[in-house]
């Protein structure tokens, strides 16, 4: 048995087994550690920058939540990126380098940190709530400023244990899952951002561990056990097994066959995810994002290193279809080694598959890995913003040489592999039926393909109004690219944020669409609600909403559509 327990609380489900590495919290700035006057108005413009490139993070931080767990968890991040702009901790600090002749640093972290106590003394648990978002951005500015990286380093080898007396939500949202074992804190709170981060992403978290904690060594194995709230110290092979066995107690019921010809997939990013997706009923996993392993860091990650992550992802789920998206970086999601390309426009540049044929290389990497991870299983790849057929062509080409190269090295490659494209731009969707004879599924990311259909970019408030899945012209670009997957008997699927809505999954069933691929908290969701439509009906309305000419008629028809069977889902109004 173990050598030590420490009872805590619960806060994120699941568990992990990993060696510990402890995180230490940075001291603030203070005015002890001033060894000289500062410059007011050179601190002045350091802050305006270092506030810009925090909001400018955090945005993208926003998007990359939004992926990976959802708009409700991407929203903490959201509201982080407009205390970075709110007069009430930036005009403070500015005030602080003025008449005290704080640094930039101390100035920030002292207006956050009085913010954070004036809204966590409220008696409201939302503003309570906002005062470890305030910290929280408070330090990421500061740390900008003083050039401290904030990430975290992770033990080679073995998934780590992170252990520490608090982490902020944001430092858990970029945590990579497939490397981390799970989070001990000596405090934390269930209700707060940290744990509904840890949650979203299905990273096992134990709060409440107190001082014991700070005492465990470094490098100690532990085991996390967020379902019962406990830390094990030096587990045996008898705890692991009480605990797989506890944690299976609470995992969900097998989901009923639907009698609608679609399948509930799962977009995951992590062996973790694909677990917690199989565990939840999904039949397959849709959507591996495989960039966010590529994603800030100062080199690209190595074969070896994503064979090894790639392979832990397919056996998670070996009796199931699992569709790896190759390396969609560019646009919005940019990396410090990739060959730097200035662009006026990110969004329509070189992006997707046209990164990976401009840089063949890389491509190389990542497709010779892919098909070395699970050699006895089949491998499903997908090329993402796919646009041409010439594209395809090439893209399928640089297969063929990556499964040469990799037979050549005397490595056993996959033997049943099917290529996919990602229809997000609408030039693919209007070319479907002439690209459907050279792939063998199409998946539809609708996130992109209403941005570009409706050339309004997605990250813009002003214009939010169009970016809806209820547009007319969307519908028929789908309804366009089912029937192409018809015609030449290619599976279509959604992937996007349409296909956990619960006013456009029904119109996407009717469609043609087979597959809907959603985030694993939206599995059991979309299940219950598309078991009680018929398909007939799916068929009807999708009908009239090919024929409707605006949005808001398309919007009436799901509304009436979910009405029909509003009843069964306990929807009615």
């Amino acid at each position: 048995m173990a050598r030590l327990v420490l009872q805590g609380r619960a806060g994120s489900s699941g568990f992990g087994v990993g060696r510990l590495v402890r995180l230490l919290s940075v001291e603030p700035a203070t005015s002890a550690n001033r060894s000289a006057p500062v410059d007011r108005d050179r601190e002045q413009d350091r802050l305006r920058h270092a506030l810009s490139q925090a909001s400018s993070e955090l945005a993208a931080l926003a998007d990359a939540t939004r992926t990976r767990a959802g708009d409700d968890t991407a929203a903490i991040f959201e509201a982080q990126s407009l205390f970075v702009k709110d007069p009430a901790l930036v005009d403070p600090a500015m005030a602080a380098i003025v008449d005290e002749g704080m640094s930039a640093s101390e100035a920030i972290e002292l207006s956050a940190a009085s913010q954070a106590e004036i809204l966590a003394g409220l008696d409201d648990e939302y503003f309570r709530a906002r005062a470890a978002d305030i910290r929280d951005v408070g330090k990421r500015v500061a740390a900008i400023l003083d050039g401290r990286s904030r990430g975290i380093q992770m033990l080679e080898g073995e998934p780590a244990a992170l252990a520490a007396e608090d982490l902020d939500a944001s430092a858990v949202a970029e945590l990579r899952p497939e490397l981390v074992a799970g989070v001990a804190l000596a405090g934390g709170a269930p209700t707060g951002h940290t744990a509904i981060v840890a949650r979203a992403l299905g990273i096992p978290l134990v709060l409440g561990l107190g001082d014991a904690l700070l005492l465990v060594p470094e490098g100690e194995q532990v085991l996390i056990d967020g379902t019962a709230g406990r830390l094990l110290i030096a587990p045996d092979a008898a705890d692991r097994l009480d605990t797989v066995s506890n944690v299976s107690v609470h995992a969900d019921s097998p989901l009923e066959p639907l009698s609608l010809p679609v399948v509930i997939e799962a977009n995951a990013a992590s062996a973790r995810e694909v677990e917690q997706a199989r565990a939840a009923g999904a039949h397959g996993i849709g959507l591996v994002r495989t960039e966010l392993l590529f994603l800030g860091r100062t080199v690209a990650p190595s074969r070896d290193e994503q064979r090894s992550l790639y392979r832990r992802i397919r056996r998670a789920m070996p009796d199931a279809s699992v569709v790896f998206r190759t390396l969609d970086i560019g646009g919005d999601k940019p990396t410090e080694y990739r060959p730097a390309v200035v662009e006026a426009n990110p969004a329509l540049g070189v992006r997707g598959v046209r990164l990976g044929l401009r840089y063949p290389e890389l491509l190389e990497v990542q497709l010779r890995a892919l098909l070395e991870a699970a050699p006895e299983l089949s491998l499903q790849v997908m090329f993402p913003m796919v646009a041409t057929l010439g594209e395809v062509r090439q893209a399928r080409e640089a297969l063929s040489r990556a499964v040469f190269a990799s037979r050549q090295a005397g490595a056993d490659v996959a033997q049943e592999v099917h290529v996919g494209i990602m229809v997000e731009v609408p030039a693919a969707a209007l070319m479907a039926d002439a690209l459907a004879p050279e792939v063998d599924f199409f998946s539809i990311g609708t996130n992109d393909l209403i941005q570009y259909t409706m050339a309004a970019d997605r990250t813009s408030a002003d214009i939010a109004s169009l970016g809806t899945p209820f547009e007319p012209a969307v519908l028929r670009l789908i309804d366009h690219v089912c029937q192409a997957g018809r015609t030449h008997s290619r599976p279509v699927a959604v992937c996007g944020e349409a296909a956990a809505d619960p006013l456009v999954a029904p119109l996407l069933v009717g469609l043609g669409v087979s597959h809907l691929s959603v985030g694993v908290a939206s599995i059991r969701q979309v299940h219950n609600l598309l078991s009680s439509y018929s398909l007939s009906d799916c068929q009807s309305s999708a009908r009239a909403a090919l024929r409707a000419r605006t949005s808001a008629e398309v919007r009436t028809l799901a509304v009436e559509l979910q009405r029909t069977f509003g009843h069964a889902l306990g929807m009615t109004e």
